[in-house]
């Protein structure tokens, strides 16, 4: 071939491969460098290769990663430990109940102070109940006690049983004056007298609830405040002003409870709790050992326990008669 017809080939391929030339500097941004420069002979091959018209080749596409891809190949962090859950206690049951009975209200909880003061079973063996000394009304038997034994009244070691009416308004509680509680009283008599378990809470509450449910009487004689009402017998107005005056009763019995806190030694054996006057008359023997049958004995007693403390008077046997008209119908 002749240096023309040489040249012609060289020039028509020229041409060919310009098309290539143009799409390779369009896209050059997006390449990398190549190591080296791609030889004539493969830049007319790429020219002439079909190209897809949906598509460009990977290389020349931006490298854009899907998010869901992108979570799927992140590296997976430690799982933690699973957590058992601790299964769910079972409610404990407390004798029949599974759960505790809601709150009783007062009068309830009295019905059920009732119960318990004529239940036996507080007692050692079963041997005795509250209502055996007070009757379920609280009041007393007017017996005398060594434990639970009957003694005779005046025994030194013996304890006359007082009435419960009116046990809310008193200071202290016991003929020893030791209990400062009526809760505290209660149980002392079951588990030191009666011999009987520790009761339990439950069992005190409701045996307070009802005992202070438990009244005096009403009085026709004497209002509240322990003075005479003005239709009061003549016998009672008179006692009334002995008893706050030379009888020097209202000195230890104090109105309008008609006792004290404190404890006295009245010559009868030792230092004793001042008891009530309230329902006196119906509370005999008197005394803490039941020394005393009669109330106008108990009265004349102790009007000479103070005439002989304090140095005054004795009384008259009218006297006498009117102190213990108005004792009694306190």
């Amino acid at each position: 071939m002749s240096f023309t017809g040489l040249r012609s080939v060289v020039l028509c391929l020229g041409l060919l491969a310009l098309p290539a030339l143009a799409a390779d500097k369009s896209v050059a941004p997006y390449l990398a460098a190549a190591p080296q420069k791609p030889t004539l002979l493969q830049m007319l091959a790429s020219a002439l290769k079909p190209k897809s018209a949906h598509a460009a080749p990977s290389e020349h596409r931006p490298r854009i990663r899907h998010a869901t891809a992108a979570v799927r190949k992140q590296p997976k962090a430690p799982s933690a430990p699973a957590v058992t859950e601790a299964p769910v206690a079972e409610p404990t049951t407390v004798g029949a109940a599974v759960a505790p009975p809601a709150q009783l209200s007062e009068a309830e909880l009295a019905a059920k102070g009732l119960e318990l003061f004529n239940d036996a079973s507080l007692s050692g063996g079963g041997k005795a109940s509250c209502a055996t000394c007070h009757f379920s009304t609280g009041h007393t038997n007017n017996k005398t006690y060594v434990g639970l034994d009957v003694v005779a009244d005046g025994d030194p070691n013996g304890r006359n049983t007082p009435t419960l009416w009116g046990v809310g308004e008193r200071a202290v509680f016991g003929w020893a004056g030791q209990a400062p509680t009526l809760e505290d009283s209660i149980r002392g008599i079951i588990v030191n007298r009666m011999k009987g378990p520790e009761p339990s809470p439950e069992t005190l509450a409701a045996l307070v609830a009802y005992v202070r449910t438990l009244n005096y009487p009403a009085n026709w004689q004497v209002k509240g405040d322990g003075t005479p009402r003005e239709d009061a017998s003549a016998a009672v107005r008179r006692g009334y002003e002995l008893y706050i005056g030379d009888g020097g009763c209202g000195t230890c019995h104090q109105l309008p409870s008609f006792d004290k806190k404190s404890k006295d030694d009245i010559g009868t054996g030792g230092k004793f709790k001042v008891p009530t006057l309230h329902a006196a008359a119906s509370t005999a023997p008197y005394f803490h050992d039941g020394r005393t049958a009669s109330l106008r004995d108990a009265v004349k007693l102790m009007w000479e326990f103070y005439a002989k403390k304090m140095e005054t008077r004795l009384p008259t046997e009218a006297e006498l008669d009117d102190l213990t008209a108005y004792v009694g119908a306190l």
